[in-house]
C-alpha cells in the first residue's frame, strides 16, 4: 500500500536496500503522468502502453545507478522521453501515424452534445497531428512544460540543458506549434464570419 507521506527518495531507497515491493509503490505514483508523456509524445495509445512498461521495466534494472542527484520522478522522465523518443523514431520509419490526442481518462463533461464531442476530438486530432509534425526536442519541451506543467528547472534537468535553452526552446516549439495549427484555426474563423 503506497503512502502520500513517503517521499520517492525514500521508496528508492528501499528499493536500493532490496525491499523489491516498494517499486509497485513507485510504478502507482508515477505511472499515470509517464504513460501521458509517453502518449502524447507517440499518438498512440497501444505503443503507449507498451513504451511505458518499458520505462518502468528499465527504470527498475537501473534503480541501482540512482545516485539522487535529482529527484526520481526527473531521472524517471528522462528515461520515458528516451524511450518514446526511439520507439517515435522507429513508428516514424515504419508509417506516419496520426492519432487522437484523447485523454486516458473518460472527459467529465456533463453530458456534451454530439457536435460539441466531434468538435473536440476534431481538435484534439488536429493538435496531435500538428505535435507529430515537430521534432523530436520541440515536442518534448512542449509536453514537458504546458501538458504536464514540470517547472523549468525540472525541464531542464529532465532535457539536460540549461533553463535558458529550456525557455528559447519553448518559445520555438510553440512558434513551429502555433504555425501548424494556424491555418486551422484560421479556415475555422474565416467560416464563422
Amino acid at each position: 500500500m503506497m503512502s502520500d507521506s513517503i517521499s520517492d527518495a525514500d521508496y528508492v531507497q528501499k528499493l536500493q536496500s532490496g525491499q523489491t515491493n516498494a517499486f509497485e509503490a513507485l510504478i502507482r505514483r508515477h505511472e499515470k503522468t509517464i504513460f501521458n508523456l509517453v502518449y502524447r509524445m507517440l499518438g498512440d495509445y497501444d505503443e503507449a502502453a507498451e513504451t511505458s512498461q518499458e520505462v518502468f521495466l528499465s527504470a527498475y534494472r537501473a534503480i541501482g545507478t540512482f545516485r539522487g542527484d535529482a529527484n526520481f520522478s526527473t531521472w524517471l522522465y528522462r528515461i520515458a522521453l528516451n524511450h518514446a523518443s526511439t520507439r517515435r523514431k522507429s513508428l516514424n520509419l515504419r508509417h506516419q501515424r496520426n492519432v487522437s490526442i484523447d485523454n486516458t481518462e473518460p472527459m467529465r463533461d456533463p453530458q456534451p452534445g454530439p457536435a460539441e464531442s466531434l468538435e473536440k476530438k476534431e481538435i484534439r486530432d488536429t493538435v496531435q497531428r500538428a505535435l507529430s509534425t515537430l521534432s523530436e526536442d520541440d515536442a518534448a519541451v512542449i509536453l514537458l512544460r504546458d501538458l504536464q506543467d514540470i517547472p523549468y528547472d525540472e525541464v531542464a534537468l529532465v532535457l539536460d540543458v540549461p533553463v535558458g535553452t529550456v525557455k528559447s526552446r519553448l518559445h520555438r516549439a510553440r512558434q513551429a506549434l502555433k504555425s501548424e495549427l494556424a491555418s486551422y484555426f484560421y479556415a475555422g474563423r474565416k467560416k464563422a464570419v
